[in-house]
């Protein structure tokens, strides 16, 4: 860009005219400067009534600072209150706060329009984020200090929502070291307006600044944006125009698969409606790997038994109790948001089989069934456990997971085949629970310990011998082994001084079960253990216990 140009703002009448095509963003602040040149960004909102007014002259608005709420004070003692100011009809997108040098300035965004959208502010990253019918975080404000952006889809439905326009406020001077003459320019002096913006340009000598800058040039003005013209508060608040994804129901007398919407106003059901069409409640089959994507995000997901969940956005029932497969009801998948419809559909596999008999008869036969999947079994056995013994004795054996822990417990699950990092890390989360949460204080307390016992492994067995558990051998080398399953993890598997390792993988079997089979029946192993302990306990007296602890 030659210099004449750059005075003549060549790059920015695009940007002044409304012109320049749109990336998703819009400046709604800002402040820029660099060698010879200056800029200022602001904005403010205005009744679409009232643009045509504002754009007769090319001043800002509401300038920076203002805004803000005030009173108006009349002769006759009357105050009239005013939540923007003296600013009639012109509120600020963005709040330039200032504190006369005893705090630095920042800047705050409309709490309006925060609420409107339910924005969260994520101060380590200065964004607010909002979150979709699937739960995923979408910026829509960032901020710096010198800069603020909004996502131009959000900043529209908010003006369309409101009648409102919003009024993008420029000035940008520039300098030239050089005269006009040496520039072979002129003075230049000018307007410009349309429905849709207004601004002026200059360009002048000013030889008697006293400094090396001869000429500048001043770009003024604002441009308008305006609210979505299709904007529908029906539609982007989720009410309607919902989309449907079909999924694999079964085969046709071919073999070929057949596909069927989810639209629960296209399925049949039990009170005649669409006869002839694939029932509500027909099975569709998806492979078990479709709920790592909610196991690997358990502070977003929760994955229970026969129903998951994404935080208070949506949930879902499904069946997973089946052994092989996880199912769900076709009407069902059809409540899902559109996202994770999709996401769903990349694991949906032709049907096999039935349904699990849990499920079944959960859902077809309404009894009360108990779950049969490994996971689930361990789980709700564990958290019987836990709660029976500190009942009964007012302490725990197995310590409650620090919050930072706390994933090891809601993504416990069975990995899929062949998956060794995914395995790893269940094996990981079985021992924290296991071995890692062993409350050695207590159990120390209550058993005689010798001088080089060490390790929570150790003081447990020895607290288990001191209560006379039958299944204590076969417990402790159970633990050993899971606790070297773990520490393999963290050391190359094939290593000669990994034996224990080794050992391990033989006494889990895990070369002829396979990880998946393999970690199943490890927790299978463990329930029966944390079970028989607690029989154990419900088969002891308290006078036997209290005689155990006094020794």
């Amino acid at each position: 860009m030659t210099e004449q140009s750059f005075l003549e703002f060549a790059d920015l009448i695009d940007y002044a005219t409304g012109q320049r095509p749109a990336d998703g963003w819009v400046t709604v602040y800002a402040q820029e400067k660099r060698n010879l040149e200056e800029g200022g960004y602001y904005s403010a909102l205005v009744p679409v009534g009232d643009v045509d007014a504002c754009l007769n002259n090319v001043s800002w608005d509401l300038d920076l600072g203002h805004g803000t709420p005030g009173f108006i004070f009349y002769p006759d003692d009357r105050k009239e209150y005013l939540r923007f100011g003296d600013d009639d009809g012109v509120e600020p997108l963005i709040v330039r706060r200032f504190f006369h040098g005893l705090k630095p300035p920042y800047n705050e965004v409309s709490e309006e329009f925060r609420h409107f959208h339910n924005l969260y502010e994520d101060r380590a990253r200065s964004v607010f984020v909002a979150f979709d019918d699937s739960g995923d975080e979408i910026e829509v404000v960032r901020m710096s200090d010198d800069k603020v952006e909004v996502k131009v889809k959000y900043l529209k439905e908010y003006l369309a929502a409101r009648d409102m326009s919003l009024l993008l406020f420029y000035v940008v001077d520039r300098w030239s070291e050089k005269t006009l003459a040496e520039l072979g320019m002129t003075r230049q002096d000018e307007e410009s307006r349309d429905t849709g913006y207004s601004y002026s340009r200059f360009v002048e000598e000013f030889p008697d600044l006293g400094t090396e800058r001869e000429t500048c040039a001043r770009l003024l003005g604002k441009k308008v944006m305006k609210g979505s013209a299709n904007y529908d508060p029906e539609h982007s608040w989720g009410r309607r125009d919902r989309k449907y994804e079909d999924f694999i129901i079964g085969v046709d007398e071919d073999g070929e698969e057949v596909h069927y919407t989810c639209d629960e106003e296209k399925l049949a059901n039990y009170f005649g409606k669409n006869p002839g069409a694939p029932h509500f409640l027909r099975p569709v089959f998806f492979r078990k790997e479709v709920l790592a994507k909610y196991y690997n995000e358990p502070g977003k997901f929760s994955v229970d038994d026969g129903y998951l969940t994404c935080a208070g956005y949506w949930g879902m029932p499904l069946d997973n109790n089946h052994q092989k497969y996880v199912t769900a009801f076709l009407g069902d998948l059809g409540k899902l948001p559109h996202k994770e419809q999709l996401y769903w559909k990349g694991y949906n596999v032709t049907p096999d089989g039935r349904m699990s008999d849990i499920a079944f008869r959960r859902s077809m036969l309404g009894e009360w069934a108990d779950a049969t999947e490994p996971t689930l079994v361990f789980k709700r056995t564990y958290e019987r456990f836990g709660k029976s013994w500190l009942s009964k004795h007012g302490w725990e054996l197995f310590k409650k997971l620090k919050p930072a822990d706390a994933h090891h417990w809601t993504a416990l699950h069975v990995p899929s085949e062949g998956n060794q990092k995914e395995f790893d890390e269940q094996v990981m989360s079985l021992t924290k629970l296991l071995v890692d949460r062993i409350n050695e204080a207590e159990v120390g307390k209550r058993a005689t310990l010798e001088a080089d016992d060490k390790g929570g492994i150790t003081k447990f067995g020895r607290y288990l011998d001191a209560i006379t558990f039958t299944e204590a051998e076969s417990l402790i080398k159970f633990l050993r082994n899971l606790q070297s399953l773990r520490s393999g993890a963290a050391h190359v598997k094939n290593m000669r001084n990994n034996s224990d390792y080794q050992k391990a993988v033989r006494y889990f079997d895990l070369d002829a079960r396979g990880l998946s089979h393999g970690f199943a029946d490890a927790l299978r192993q463990a329930t029966v253990f944390v079970g028989k302990l607690e029989e154990h306990e419900m088969s002891s007296t308290d006078d036997q216990q209290e005689e155990t602890n006094g020794d």
